[in-house]
Parts: structure tokens; sequence; C-alpha cells
């Protein structure tokens, strides 16, 4: 069966060094290693910027970058609405939707669930608490930073 990683920041595949008092963040390259390891495929999608993307895919290593699906700040922004109030607008939810179907991972858009009230409320896609939408059980939400993963498995895939 497939193993698939998803990560919705970049941040575990950054790390930070400083030299002469200047601090950089730079790619963490064993990170991205250990988990073309451990999964077949790996989603990471964020606003974070275009050329960060491009420079993290040119700087993997040939044999595990087919595994890397990459998805930067203009795919989201793709999904931004047109209207002048937009206040609430954040293209991240309407993209994990998009970035979840392409990927044939099943998901659910509207989840049920009874409140301390006992009565049942309703709520929607949101791609911040994707534990509670992702139904498949190949599924492993990544998180971390400076070269730490933590692993999630989706609650509602149990």
């Amino acid at each position: 069966m497939e193993r698939i990683a998803i990560l919705t920041s970049t941040a575990p595949l950054r790390k930070t060094s400083s030299r002469m008092g200047v601090t950089k963040q730079r790619i963490n390259l064993q990170a991205a290693v250990d988990l073309a390891y451990r999964f077949d495929v790996i989603i990471v999608g964020s606003l974070t910027a275009d050329e960060v993307y491009d420079h993290f895919a040119r700087s993997l290593p040939r044999d595990i970058r087919a595994k890397f699906r990459l998805y930067p700040r203009s795919f989201f922004h793709g999904f931004r609405t047109r209207e002048i109030m937009r206040t609430t607008d954040d293209p991240r939810s309407p993209g994990w939707q998009q970035i979840l179907s392409e990927n044939g991972i099943p998901f659910e858009v509207l989840r049920s669930k009874v409140g301390s009230d006992h009565r049942h409320t309703q709520q929607r896609f949101s791609w911040e608490a994707l534990s509670q939408f992702v139904t498949d059980p190949r599924v492993m939400l990544v998180t971390g930073g400076e070269g730490q993963l933590f692993y999630e498995k989706p609650a509602a895939a149990e």
C-alpha cells in the first residue's frame, strides 16, 4: 500500500544557521531524504514563495525528486475570490481540497459531529484541521521544524 506524507508548511524542511552574525534559513535535505525513505508520495503545500519551492526542487537528489509534489503560493492564489470586501478569503482550504482530489486522497468536505450540548453541528472543510477531514488510512500528516519531523495519523482515517 502506498504511504503518503502531507505537509501544510515547509517548516519541517528548513533549518536555521548563523554565520558571522547573519542568520539564514536553508533547506534541510536530511529531513527530505528521511521523508523519501519513509513515504512513497510527499505532498508539500503552503503560501511559501514559489522561489523557495523552485530552489527546494532543484536541491533534491534526483532519485527522490519524483516522490515530492510541491504546491507553492502561486497555486493557492488561483483560488482567491474576486470580491471587493474579502476579509476571510483564505485560498488554502479550497487549494487543499484540490490537492487532495488530484492526488486521489479521500476526504470529507462537510463533517457532522455531536457537540457538548448533544446537538449535531456541521463543520466545513478547513486546511488547518486536515486531520478531521482526511479519511485515507495511507496518509500521515507531518509537522515539525528545524529538522524534527512529527507524524500524526488523521483522526478521520481511524
